[in-house]
């Protein structure tokens, strides 16, 4: 188990010391924030706790110096507070962690809903459960256009049937079906692991999939619209 020494300082410092106290204690950090969805330079909003952690291996203990802070977000109209535990200038954890950013705008509820749950779970470390839920993503893709069939499969040829979308989204589609099954099944050996790098890519072709499909119409709409209307 790892050791860890704590040193506690006093919490909650006042508006008036956080600058102060974080110019001699912890530098600002980057974050996307997990309330908002804005980048930006988080300050320490407390005083933080500093501690060692020994990390052992077959060869040697190490020690590694990390903090924590509550940090406040610089967004005047969010201002929400996350935990951030880091080493040095590299950020170990932040809680509640970052999540992948989206724009949700015209997707159908249902669709909007899993694509959440798919970035929460990957924010969560559960890439398995996050690939998963994309598959679930074309499943209700292809529910909402009307492409039936007996299994996954059959249902995107169906679908291509009935809604026009670049052939490399399609392919994508498949690749996503594929890594899907690979996190709901045992047998199925498409691919060799699913961590970190598969979730966001297969979350982030997820992405690209609805906004050909239900974003850019409303895209290209409001720019006519302003065009038709330039006082808008």
């Amino acid at each position: 188990m790892d050791e860890l020494e704590f040193e506690i300082p006093n919490l909650l410092l006042p508006d008036s010391e956080i600058q102060r106290m974080d110019a001699g204690h912890g530098k600002t950090v980057s974050l996307r924030c997990p309330h908002c969805s804005h980048v930006g330079s988080f300050s320490a909003a407390s005083s933080g706790l500093s501690y060692t952690k020994y990390l052992k291996n077959a060869t040697k203990t190490r020690g590694a110096s990390c903090s924590s802070f509550l940090r406040i977000c610089p967004n005047l109209s969010c201002r929400g507070i996350v935990l951030v535990v880091s080493a040095g200038d590299r950020v170990l954890t932040a809680l509640p962690p970052e999540l992948i950013d989206f724009d949700g705008d015209n997707l159908p509820e249902k669709l909007l809903a899993t694509l959440k749950e798919a970035i929460a779970c990957n924010a969560a470390g559960a890439y398995r459960a996050s690939a998963m839920m994309v598959r679930r993503l074309l499943e209700e893709v292809c529910d909402e256009s009307g492409a039936q069939g007996k299994d996954l499969h059959a249902r995107l040829v169906a679908l291509k049937t009935k809604i026009t979308l670049p052939e490399e989204l399609f392919e994508a589609m498949g690749e996503l079906k594929a890594l899907g099954n690979d996190a709901a099944h045992i047998a199925a050996k498409n691919y060799t692991s699913i961590g970190r790098d598969e979730s966001e890519d297969s979350i982030e072709l997820a992405k690209e999939i609805l906004k050909a499909r239900y974003q850019l119409k409303g895209l290209v709409d409001r720019l006519r619209a302003r065009r038709n209307n330039p006082s808008t």
